[in-house]
């Protein structure tokens, strides 16, 4: 059937050099999980059974009280956002992104950087209070935007060196009872930040299942403290019920809600059964993987492209143990070379799309001179392509500009 898809609407598999972003479909999840996803898929389940066993696995996986399985990070950040704001009020649960008659409606968030991931705290209905969380006070200016009006921080994981410390933020942030939600999308590796967010008192973590973790590419996590998580659970799930045969029914009689709210925020984030069962296969298969060895090769394919290109004059390549925000992850970091033969990596950006199996690279956000090369998502065969390609068009532009 795929074959005869592609033939009649005439799209080809790429070669991924970009690593797990979405837009060039995240991971391809191991066939293990492929066949997790595959008995699921052809089964019924209630689907507050699956999110119960996903729950206990999240809480064995990364420490936290409780999770629930989203329908990628993104989607976890709403429904944290959600969950700071309405608590375990189901008449705010209903009414929300309109906030009226919640006695905190504001989130302190940092201000947009290279990733401007705020967008999906705002869809809850928070208001935002920005904070340039890189200034050396950034803690002293955080705790000067809290308000009575404050209902969370939060925080987005973007290197190594944390931007401020999390543990210091989260000590501040406790310290005025609020809850830090923690952005944790593009976290893994390393893989103990599975479990040393949370660890460090982190009150919600959202995490990407479709990246490092090799899940389906739409699916998430969103981990932390109980009451929360329950919050973000009634506020996504199917909410067609009755009173008193709810499957959540034991949430109303412990007393922690008063009713089932009706269908929340997150009804349009709906995570399907296949993203359950493939994201609790993925975090299974995740506590065995030998992250070791994924770096090596993944080192040893971004060395070979290196080696197969130094040569060309048109461009200038590095090969780096890692990642410019400290992440271990290797990369070829491609460069303009010296003018006049000079190739524009911009220019190698697009033409290396026009390749005959498009090959796409991560560019630099702020220069058209450097690109990146990632090697976690490439396959058999994509290194000795990717030297081909770039050494033809390099060739055909040296050829141009020496004539």
């Amino acid at each position: 059937m795929l074959s005869e898809l592609m033939e009649r609407f005439e799209f080809r598999p790429i070669i991924n050099a970009v690593g797990y972003a979405t837009r060039v479909s995240g991971s391809c999840p191991h066939p293990e999980i492929i066949a997790a996803i595959g008995e699921a898929s052809a089964r019924f389940w209630e689907v507050d059974d699956l999110l119960t066993a996903a729950s206990t696995l999240i809480r064995e996986s990364t420490g936290a009280e409780a999770g629930i399985v989203t329908s990628g990070a993104s989607a976890a950040l709403t429904l944290a956002a959600a969950a700071c704001l309405a608590g375990n009020d189901p008449n705010i649960m209903d009414r929300l992104p309109d906030t009226t008659g919640c006695s905190r409606d504001e989130i302190i968030y940092p201000i947009s950087g290279p990733y401007d991931y705020d967008h999906p705290i705002r869809l809850a209905g928070a208001k935002l209070v920005t904070v340039d969380y890189r200034a050396d006070d950034a803690l002293a200016r955080i705790e000067q935007a809290i308000t009575p009006r404050t209902a969370a921080i939060g925080y987005v994981w973007l290197t190594l060196r944390e931007m401020p410390n999390i543990g210091a933020l989260v000590n501040l942030a406790h310290r005025h009872g609020l809850p830090v939600i923690v952005d944790a999308a593009c976290a893994l590796p390393p893989a103990e930040n599975l479990t040393s967010i949370i660890g460090r008192g982190a009150d919600f973590v959202a995490y990407s299942g479709g990246k490092h973790l090799g899940g389906p590419q739409a699916s998430g996590i969103l981990c932390g403290r109980e009451e929360l998580i329950r919050s973000a659970w009634v506020q996504m799930v199917d909410m067609d019920v009755r009173a008193g045969t709810w499957s959540l029914q034991r949430w109303v009689d412990d007393g922690w809600i008063s009713r089932s709210p009706r269908h929340g925020i997150g009804r349009t984030m709906k995570v399907s059964k296949e993203s359950i069962v493939g994201l609790m296969a993925a975090l299974v298969r995740f506590a065995k993987r030998d992250h070791a060895a994924e770096y090596a090769t993944w080192k040893a394919k971004v060395d070979e492209i290196e080696a197969g290109v130094r040569d060309l004059k048109p461009l200038r390549v590095t090969a780096r143990s890692t990642a410019l925000n400290g992440q271990q992850i290797p990369l070829l970091q491609i460069e303009t070379g010296e003018l006049p033969v000079g190739l524009r990596a911009r220019d190698l950006v697009l033409a290396l799309r026009q390749w005959r199996r498009k090959i796409i690279l991560a560019e630099d956000e702020q220069s058209p001179d450097r690109a990146f090369l990632y090697a976690q998502c490439l396959q058999a065969g994509d290194v000795e392509e990717i030297i081909a390609a770039i050494r033809h068009i390099a060739h055909e532009h040296q050829e141009r500009t020496t004539r």
